[in-house]
């Protein structure tokens, strides 16, 4: 009885945490109106990604410096795998829809018949793929390991081990996603700038929450930990 009401717990937990990606989906989706409409799915999506990955990294810092809200610890996992979902589907489907699967292309460069041979054609492009490359396999690796039977074959302390992670996946995510808003689209090479993205104060306003409240509940931590020594 109490596996199935733990069950049933985790499935409404889902249920949850993936309507409210769908409708964030659907929310970005129409914000990206200027885009074609297989841009606007990708940018969409990569949206709600980030936007679940700040909720998943901001609620351990709340529960420090505010216990009350210690009750969002049981929606962490769920909202952590929701936000693998969408980054993996995110990169799927660039990888599908833009590139091709050609990976020299992903990596920023293409064939120009006036050379002759494979260039680089745009400065930066390739790290910033490259970072979320990385990102994409380590979130793929902290969705595989999300659950009690993973947590019990690593054991608790590989576990915490491995899913810090997460934070070096949030920067390396923030790095990636910064690129596209700030450098990638301008006039250095693109003959028509596409308007500004309307995601660039929300992605500065959200990065800079998350490290304020994981610098403040560090000290918090620190502090109580002298103290009690």
């Amino acid at each position: 009885m109490n596996k199935l009401k733990i069950k049933n717990n985790v499935l409404t937990r889902h249920l949850l945490i993936g309507t409210i990606a769908i409708f964030l989906t659907l929310v970005f989706w129409m914000a990206h109106y200027e885009w074609t409409d297989d841009m606007r799915l990708w940018r969409a999506i990569g949206d709600v990604g980030y936007l679940l990955l700040f909720m998943t990294l901001i609620i351990g810092p709340l529960s420090v410096l505010w216990p009350r809200t210690s009750s969002l610890l049981s929606l962490r996992r769920e909202i952590g795998i929701w936000f693998a979902i969408m980054a993996i589907t995110h990169g799927i489907l660039i990888a599908n829809g833009w590139a091709n699967w050609d990976v020299v292309k992903f990596f920023g460069y293409e064939f120009v018949p006036q050379l002759g041979k494979i260039v680089r054609l745009e400065p930066g492009f390739g790290l910033a793929n490259l970072l979320g490359f990385v990102a994409f396999l380590w979130i793929a690796i902290l969705a595989l390991t999300s659950s009690d039977k993973a947590t019990k074959w690593l054991g608790v302390s590989s576990w915490k081990l491995l899913h810090t992670g997460s934070n070096i996946v949030f920067y390396l995510v923030a790095i990636h996603t910064a690129y596209f808003l700030f450098m990638h689209y301008t006039e250095s090479f693109h003959k028509t700038v596409p308007p500004q993205s309307t995601f660039i104060i929300p992605f500065i306003i959200l990065s800079v929450i998350v490290l304020v409240l994981q610098v403040s509940s560090f000290i918090k931590t620190t502090k109580a930990k002298n103290k009690r020594s």
